[in-house]
């Protein structure tokens, strides 16, 4: 179902901070950070034993995954393992210094820790940490104090701001006070301001339907036995396939539909007497679906038929009584009309419920396969699912909020800018969505040119040229830094991508670490919008100043200029904002022409997207596309 493959869009009962409401928010928690600087408390003994027992049970899940492993005692040792038992066996005798060594090697960049179980570990391990420290160290004291200084400061300059970027030192601090337990009801306050949804797409009910919505006309013969009477004809079907959305705030729901008619003209058959018919059945059929961020549901067909016949003849082929018999035919048809129409409808019914679950289950359960096999699980196996996922449906709109921020992490401050209303489709996304997500998917991770040219190839994609190597060019590959591995900085109709890569190699060469960056602006004119690049690609190493004393090694140099042929293409000057293609049966919906695309200081990005022109958008009727509904012997009148 292709509103499964939609993004998600905001819910209509949600009610977003305002952006001065962030404002005060941000200022008034900058103040109480402040005054909690005397709020300080060593952990409990309990607390430090709970955390030790936590971080022995994650290590139990990595320890199988190391057995197992060709690599697993390569792993072991680079981990120090023996040392990372002993140090989560007894909190009491645990050695600090040693646990932060230990925490260190988790969040290395190495080439594989990027794995959950890796990841896991490491997380738990500094939870573990920073209560070890709180406990350990005599100037915890002084580090929680520095801390709640810097938070302060952050919420400040941010709530001055507004800009999202002065505000992202914020999530590793507060991730820090919550992993030691402390200055807890302001972690709770800042993660609430800080933590709103960061994506929000609308999609008409126009749009949808699309995929679903069509004619139906039929012709099919009618062969049935309705009281002793031997029936055929004809049946004629006409009707309309829809897709209808349901008023929801629970769940995105949906209701496939079928309205239709059934005409026939029969002749029955019982003895020497033979009766002519003409029918109408009146046929409707509902099948509803739920989506969540769990799941898709779908409840049995509903279905009604309701028939009326009229009498066009009746003959009888007898060589005596003729008139007798016509008689004694006409009361009897008379007195079984009744009961042969509820026959009919119940047949009707019945046969219509079971092939309209049969031309629909298929498709949705095919769907409910593919929202766990291509979205659910990939996001949740690599941390990347959003931690809240609301999906609600008006009687014109798709509707979901989401928000992707993990403990250092934060989200939206202020709710998006209006939605364009003549959009069939809009999305608006802050940049810490992207930049999240980015982090848990691509964060530590190993790319290399083989898998992208394979993902594309399986994908039926051409390659881009932008993404082609020189014939004399060797292969490449770049492994992500853990953090940022991918940052967008949003405001006011500029957007800058940072990419930021920890290791690099060109064919047998191997380089370290460099950041690469480039800027543009948004240019709209005579219903076009093209991204205009600002200066050229930037790429230096991290914390590289450029223009200051310090100067390219060979090596960097090196690097850079392979680099910038690469990275050159691929960031063009110009980029022309092409139509929004769509895929499978949304195809012939679009593509769609690109009415808004604008970018707010606060972080937003919003687009969207107008209708295409209807002269050029037609709907197909059931001879055109795959059957919804085959009809036949299911929607017969009789006499």
């Amino acid at each position: 179902m292709i509103f499964l493959n939609i993004a998600c869009s905001v819910l209509l009962s949600f009610r977003p901070v305002r952006v001065t409401d962030a404002a005060e928010d941000l200022a008034g928690l900058s103040e109480m950070a402040i005054l909690k600087k005397d709020s300080f408390k060593v952990p409990v003994t309990e607390t430090l034993e709970n955390a030790a027992a936590k971080l022995r049970e994650a290590i139990k899940p990595l320890d199988r995954l190391l057995v197992q492993s060709p690599s697993g005692a390569d792993w072991k040792t680079y981990l120090n393992w023996p040392e990372l038992l002993k140090q989560a066996s007894d909190p009491t005798g645990a050695d600090l210094k040693t646990v932060q060594m230990l925490e260190g090697l988790f969040l290395a960049d190495e080439n594989g820790l990027e794995m959950p179980k890796f990841s896991h570990v490491g997380r738990v391990l500094s939870k573990y940490a920073r209560l070890l420290e709180s406990s350990k160290n005599p100037k915890s004291s002084e580090v929680f104090a520095s801390r709640l200084d810097q938070l302060s400061r952050a919420l400040s300059v941010g709530a001055t701001s507004g800009a999202s970027a002065d505000l992202e030192t914020v999530g590793p601090i507060f991730r820090d006070l919550e992993d030691s337990g402390q200055a807890e009801d302001v972690v709770a306050r800042v993660r609430k301001v800080l933590g709103q949804p960061n994506l929000f797409v609308e999609v008409d009910e126009a749009l949808l339907s699309h995929s679903v919505n069509r004619d139906v006309d039929q012709t099919a013969p009618v062969r049935e036995v309705v009281l002793g009477t031997q029936i055929s004809g004809t049946g004629h079907t006409t009707g309309r396939v829809t897709l209808n959305l349901v008023p929801s705030t629970a769940a995105a729901m949906f209701d496939i539909t079928l309205d239709a008619t059934n005409h026939s003209n029969t002749v029955g058959h019982n003895g020497p007497v033979t009766v002519r018919t003409t029918g109408t059945t009146k046929l409707d059929a509902r099948k509803r679906l739920t989506v969540n961020d769990q799941r898709v549901n779908s409840m049995p067909v509903e279905a009604t038929a309701s028939t009326d016949t009229d009498i066009t003849g009746v003959s009888v082929s007898a060589k005596f009584g003729k008139k007798i018999i016509r008689k004694i035919a006409n009361r009897k048809i008379a007195q079984s009309t009744p009961q042969a129409e509820a026959i009919a409808e119940g047949r009707a019914r019945t046969r219509l419920k079971k092939e309209f679950e049969l031309q629909t289950e298929p498709t949705i359960s095919k769907a409910a396969a593919e929202y766990q096999s291509k979205f659910r699980d990939p996001f949740l196996k690599k941390g990347a699912f959003p931690e809240s996922l609301l999906l609600t449906t008006t009687d014109q709109s798709l509707r979901v909020v989401a928000m992707k921020a993990i403990d250092n992490q934060i989200a939206a401050a202020s709710s998006p800018p209006a939605a364009d209303p003549d959009a069939i489709l809009s999305a608006r996304v802050h940049e810490t969505m992207i930049n999240n997500t980015a982090e848990k998917m691509l964060g530590g991770r190993t790319i290399t040119q083989e898998e992208v040219e394979k993902q594309i190839k399986e994908s039926n994609v051409k390659l881009p040229e932008s993404l082609a190597n020189d014939a004399d060019q060797p292969s490449w590959s770049i492994t992500f830094a853990r953090t940022k591995p991918i940052e967008i900085d949003a405001t006011d109709n500029h957007i800058r991508l940072t990419i930021r890569g920890s290791r690099y190699t060109s064919g047998e060469r191997e380089f370290d670490a460099m950041d690469i960056w480039v800027g543009y602006h948004i240019e709209s004119a005579d219903g076009k919008t093209k991204l205009v690049r600002e200066g050229d690609v930037q790429i230096y190493p991290p914390g590289f100043k450029p223009g200051g004393d310090e100067k390219l090694t060979i090596t960097q140099t090196s690097l850079r200029r392979i680099l910038q042929r690469r990275f050159g293409k691929i960031f063009k000057e110009v980029v022309d904002v092409e139509s929004l293609e769509l895929p499978g049966e949304m195809k012939s919906a679009g593509p769609l022409p690109l009415q808004q695309l604008v970018v707010s200081k606060s972080g937003w990005i919003s687009a969207g997207w107008r209708k295409r022109d209807a002269a050029v958008v037609s709907e197909k009727t059931i001879s055109e596309r795959p059957p919804v509904l085959l009809v036949g012997n299911d929607f017969v009148t009789l006499p």
